[in-house]
């Protein structure tokens, strides 16, 4: 078996901080909301890393240009 990619990486609440750049406040409301799918391991919840990046990729704003 390989090892994982960085894609299929788990995140848990700290590396969900980490990529999204937030508190881990911030992270805590991400995952109880259920904004991202989560995996249950055992009593753990984590994220795939693809997953949050996609999460990510929809709710980027474009920029606007000033007049």
């Amino acid at each position: 078996m390989s090892a994982t990619t960085t894609d299929d990486e788990l995140l848990d609440e700290a590396g969900v901080a980490r990529v999204t750049r937030t508190t881990a406040r911030m992270a805590r409301r991400i995952i109880a909301e259920r904004r991202v799918p989560v995996i249950k391991v055992g009593r753990y919840v984590r994220v795939r890393r693809s997953d949050l990046e996609a999460w990510l990729e929809a709710n980027t704003q474009p920029a606007v240009a000033r007049r």
